[in-house]
C-alpha cells in the first residue's frame, strides 16, 4: 500500500487502479469482545462501526495513511484466515465509510474528504459526456505538491504531474471517455461538471470566483484547516507593536474635547441612530478643532492593556469594537480643505492623538481625492479623506483563517462609529464601497503586503443643502 498524498506514482497513467484509504490523521479506537466496536475519528467527525468480526477490525485499523482497492483488502482479509462471510461484512463496512475515505486514481489523483458532510458518489457518465472543470476550482501549492480545491466542495484533491494534461483540458471540456476513472471522481468530488447546472443556477452565477472562496475559507464547515484563535507564531515570531511607531514629519497636535461637555451637547442616541446617512455634499470644510474632536471620540487609544493568560500579546482599548483587542487599524488623512489644517498627507497617532505629515507627492494626493470622488458616483467634492489600513501580521499572528475575515469586521464596526459620531456633532460622514490599494500604498509609504488600505471614509464639515444620502 502507498502512503496517502505521498509517494511517487505506482504505475504508469493509462492504467489508473481505483484505491481507498483513510487520512493519515485519522485514529482509529477498538471497543473489544467477541464483536469488535470501532470509532475512527478524523479532523472534522467521527463513524463508529459496531458488530465488527476481529479479522475485519484488523484489517480497517491499518487503513489511516494507506492506500489499496478494496478487492486487494477483502483479498488480505481471506490470506489472514478470514472468511468470505467476514469478506463481505469488510465490504459493507468500506460502504458504510465512503464518505470519509480517500479515493483515489492512481497515479493521478486522491480525493481526500476535508468536512463532516462529505460524500462521495460517482456520476453514471456517458462516454460522450462533456466535463468541464468548476469555474470556481482552484489549483495551489501545499506541501508535497499540487491541490485543487473549491468552495463547492468538501473534499481536497492532490494531483500528480501525470493529472496535470487532463486538468488543463478540463478547462475547455472534454469527453468522459477520455479518463473516465479520474473523470468521475472529480465530479465527484464537485471539482467538475458534466452539463451546465453550474452555468444556470442563479445562486451560483451570482458569486464572484474569489467571493465565494473567501466565503468559504474564513468560516468553519467546508475546510480542514487550521482555523481561530491558534497564535500559530507564538514563539516564533513577536507581536507587531501595539501601536503603529510614529512615522518621522511634522506634528500636529488636535484638540482634545471634553466629553463631558460633548455628550451634554449630543442629540438622544436614537436620534443619531434614525438620522444617521451618507452624506456627499458639504455646506463647507470642517475645521482642524472639529476634526479633532472626531477623531479623539472615535479612534483615539483610550489605554494599552498588558499581555494577560489568553491574551499574550499587548492589546489596546479604543472607542470602536476590534477583535481580540488587537486593533490592526491604521488611519491617514488625505486632506484637501480643512480650517486651520494644511492641505495634504497626515498619519493619525490614535496614542498621542496627533497628525503626522507625510511626504507625499501631491499627484498621488489628488489621485487619492480623486478616487474618492470616484467611489460616490462623481458627486462628492472630498474635503478630508479617510483612509483605513491593516497591518495585517498584527492579527494573523493570533487568527488562523479569519484574519482578513476579522479584518473587514473590525472595518465595518470602524465604520459605524465615524457614521454615529460624525452624526452627533453635525458633520457630514460618507463611508465609500471602494478604493486603490496599490495608490494608497504609494502615496503613504507602504508595503502593500505588510499594511495595505481596507477602507475609505469622507468627512465634511455641516451636510450640505438637498445633500443625497443614504
Amino acid at each position: 500500500m502507498t502512503a496517502v498524498e505521498t509517494g511517487p506514482p505506482a504505475v504508469p497513467a493509462d492504467h489508473p487502479m481505483l484505491m481507498v484509504g483513510l487520512r493519515a490523521d485519522a485514529s482509529v479506537h477498538e471497543d473489544g469482545g467477541a464483536l469488535t466496536t470501532l470509532t475512527i475519528t478524523q479532523p472534522f467527525g467521527a463513524v463508529t462501526l459496531r458488530g465488527l468480526p476481529p479479522a475485519v477490525a484488523s484489517v480497517l485499523r491499518a487503513m489511516p495513511g494507506t492506500l489499496a482497492g478494496e478487492d486487494e483488502l477483502a483479498e488480505r482479509l481471506l490470506a489472514a484466515g478470514g472468511t468470505s462471510e467476514e469478506a463481505a461484512v469488510l465490504y459493507l463496512a468500506l460502504s458504510r465509510l465512503r464518505p470519509i475515505l480517500v479515493h483515489a486514481v492512481e497515479p493521478l489523483l486522491r480525493v481526500v474528504p476535508v468536512a463532516r458532510d462529505a460524500a462521495f458518489d460517482p456520476p453514471v457518465l456517458d462516454p460522450g459526456d462533456v466535463v468541464r472543470l468548476s469555474r470556481f476550482a482552484l489549483v495551489r501549492a501545499a506541501a508535497g505538491g499540487l491541490v485543487l480545491e473549491s468552495p463547492l466542495s468538501r473534499h481536497r484533491v492532490t494531483l500528480t504531474e501525470e493529472a496535470m494534461p487532463l486538468l488543463a483540458a478540463l478547462g475547455r471540456g472534454v469527453t468522459a471517455k477520455e479518463a473516465p476513472e479520474a473523470i468521475g471522481h472529480l465530479v465527484a468530488a464537485g471539482m467538475a461538471r458534466a452539463g451546465d447546472e453550474e452555468d444556470r443556477d442563479p445562486a451560483l452565477r451570482a458569486w464572484d470566483f474569489h467571493d465565494l472562496l473567501f466565503h468559504a475559507r474564513s468560516r468553519m464547515g467546508r475546510h480542514d484547516q487550521p482555523f481561530g484563535a491558534t497564535f500559530r507564531f507564538l514563539g516564533e515570531l513577536p507581536p507587531a507593536p501595539v501601536v503603529k511607531p510614529v512615522p518621522e514629519g511634522p506634528v500636529v497636535e488636535l484638540h482634545r474635547p471634553s466629553l463631558e461637555e460633548a455628550a451634554a451637547a449630543d442629540p438622544p442616541f436614537t436620534t443619531v441612530l434614525e438620522s444617521r446617512r451618507s452624506v456627499r455634499r458639504y455646506a463647507g470644510p470642517p475645521t482642524a478643532a472639529r476634526l479633532g474632536e472626531f477623531l479623539y471620540r472615535a479612534v483615539r487609544v483610550r489605554g494599552l492593556l498588558a499581555p494577560a493568560p489568553g491574551m499574550p500579546y499587548e492589546a489596546s482599548s479604543r472607542p470602536y469594537p476590534g477583535g481580540g483587542a488587537v486593533y490592526e487599524l491604521e488611519l491617514y488623512l488625505t486632506v484637501a480643505r480643512c480650517e486651520g489644517l494644511d492641505a495634504g498627507v497626515y498619519h493619525y497617532d490614535p496614542l498621542g492623538h496627533r497628525l503626522v505629515l507625510l511626504p507625499a507627492k501631491p499627484e498621488d494626493a489628488r489621485a487619492m481625492l480623486a478616487a474618492a470622488r470616484l467611489a460616490t458616483g462623481g458627486v462628492a467634492d472630498p474635503d478630508v479623506l479617510i483612509t483605513i489600513t491593516s497591518r495585517f501580521q498584527r492579527v494573523s499572528w493570533k487568527y488562523s483563517g479569519l484574519a482578513y475575515a476579522a479584518t473587514l469586521k473590525n472595518v465595518g464596526a470602524l465604520y459605524q462609529t465615524l457614521y454615529l459620531v460624525a452624526t452627533a456633532m453635525g458633520m457630514a460622514p460618507c463611508g465609500l464601497g471602494s478604493g486603490d490599494a496599490d495608490l494608497a500604498a504609494r502615496t503613504f509609504g507602504l508595503d502593500w503586503a505588510t499594511e495595505s488600505s481596507v477602507g475609505d471614509f469622507l468627512i465634511g464639515g455641516a451636510p450640505g443643502d438637498a445633500a443625497p444620502g443614504s
